[in-house]
């Protein structure tokens, strides 16, 4: 496992580690490089749930929960309240879903 893989480790699947530890240097750096443009911030998430209420769901590409999201008012503020705990675990959902997205990518182009 190269240092660069090891870096982003705690952010992905171990299926995806192994998939990528197996992949030669030149690969895992691509995948970590690809990664690293796409993943998410739970900080910039937070800071948008915060400040701009519901704009987290645009930030992670959920066009119509942000919608309904506007539409109740933020479930008349329970919604908004939940979301303040759910944030971080919705930005890690994301970024996994980003890293096999990735990761298939880089395998069919190898």
């Amino acid at each position: 496992m190269t240092p660069i893989l090891a870096s982003i480790k705690s952010q992905l699947s171990e299926a995806v580690v192994r998939k990528v530890a197996a992949m030669d240097e030149l690969n895992q750096d691509a995948f970590v490089t690809e990664f690293k443009k796409k993943k998410k911030s739970p900080l910039i998430a937070f800071f948008l749930l915060t400040c701009i209420p519901s704009f987290h769901y645009f930030y992670l590409g959920k066009v119509w929960i942000n919608l309904f999201f506007w539409g109740t008012i933020g479930g008349f503020g329970l919604w908004w309240l939940i979301d303040l705990f759910r944030t971080v675990g919705m930005v890690r959902e994301y970024n996994k879903t980003v890293a096999i997205t990735v990761l298939k990518d880089i395998q069919i182009l190898s």
